[in-house]
């Protein structure tokens, strides 16, 4: 592969996951990007990927595993000498972390710190971008600030935030150029289907009951994805090395409320397709993020409305039902 000399080299990480694959396509709206994807698993279809709609000239993809093929990573990193690193590499199922902690402790930490404890010395590197979580901030009765300290209740907000303050100690001693971004929970079409909205369109669909963990009533904080993505890329762009961005909204809507909004707009009675259930282990009451900081220095806000982007999902369920019907529809862990 030839990467052109007028183009700057970013390689996403984790491009394969739902974070990842909107990021590859933001990038590829840019002309002067050359944009490289790296999963540990196959590239997956257009039915995941918002990318594979684009012109990928501009575009290559490689299968390697952060964790298992160390060598193989930074060989190919080391060939592509990209200017720009943005990591969304992740075990991310808050539920699962709780019991089998350690694939969540070797992919999220141990495989980055190893990683970025080669990269640190490669003067190539001049941003890496970690995508962290709101959810090492514990629950949050109010919006919390970038400068506010962690409080991790999972296996999984505790291996995110060790490999934050090791890219931050990288930071202090080697001036290792790192941003962290930190945002709520993101959403939108080509999202994974065991999620709680493309999976609601589905139940109903289907003529399931869904089941409510805790009565619905956690508050989660939704953003759509593409605000998310046009976020980093801003980070990307302008943000200052060593410092953290928060990205969020302003609405406050409980997992019920998702819900609910979602069965009236197909047609539903709320009460008639769900059922209580007992609330997950060391599921947070509620994530809240202040997103001055992201407005005030790089002009960021959220354009997509929690009634827009429901929409959006509702409608490509629909659309893409007949392919859908024939996917897994529960989370399959692959440590």
């Amino acid at each position: 592969m030839t990467v052109p000399k007028a183009k700057t080299t970013v390689v996403v990480l984790g491009s394969n996951c739902f974070s990842g694959s909107y990021m590859v396509d933001e990038l590829l709206t840019n002309p002067n990007y050359f944009v490289v994807g790296i999963s540990r698993s196959a590239e997956k279809s257009e039915l995941y990927l918002p990318y594979k709609a684009r012109n990928l000239t501009n575009f290559e993809f490689y299968q390697v595993d952060m964790l298992r093929e160390p060598d193989k990573l930074i060989n190919l990193l080391d060939l592509l000498r990209p200017s720009i690193i943005i990591n969304f590499a992740a075990l991310s199922e808050v539920a699962v972390s709780n019991f089998r902690p350690l694939d969540y402790f070797q992919t999220n930490c141990v495989s980055l710190v190893d990683l970025c404890n080669q990269l640190r010395n490669r003067e190539y590197i001049k941003r890496f971008i970690q995508i962290s979580t709101a959810e090492l901030y514990g629950d949050c009765p109010e919006p919390v600030l970038e400068t506010s300290c962690p409080n991790p209740t999972t296996p999984y907000a505790v291996s995110k935030h060790a490999a934050d303050q090791y890219l931050m100690s990288i930071r202090k001693v080697f001036d290792f150029p790192v941003i962290l971004v930190r945002s709520t929970n993101v959403y939108g079409k080509h999202q994974q289907l065991f999620k709680v909205m493309p999976r609601t369109v589905i139940y109903l669909k289907s003529g399931r009951t869904l089941e409510l963990h805790g009565n619905g009533k956690m508050v989660r904080c939704f953003l759509h994805i593409r605000d998310l993505v046009q976020g980093v890329a801003a980070v990307t762009a302008k943000g200052k090395l060593g410092d953290i961005y928060h990205f969020a909204v302003p609405d406050r809507p409980t997992v019920a409320d998702i819900i609910e909004s979602i069965c009236k707009k197909m047609g539903y009675n709320f009460k008639d397709i769900t059922v209580p259930v007992e609330i997950r282990p060391g599921a947070d009451a509620r994530y809240l993020l202040d997103y001055t900081k992201s407005t005030k220095e790089l002009g960021w806000k959220p354009k997509i409305t929690l009634d827009q982007g429901l929409q959006e999902v509702i409608d490509w369920v629909q659309d893409k039902w007949e392919d859908i019907q024939k996917e897994p529809h529960i989370y399959i862990h692959k440590p």
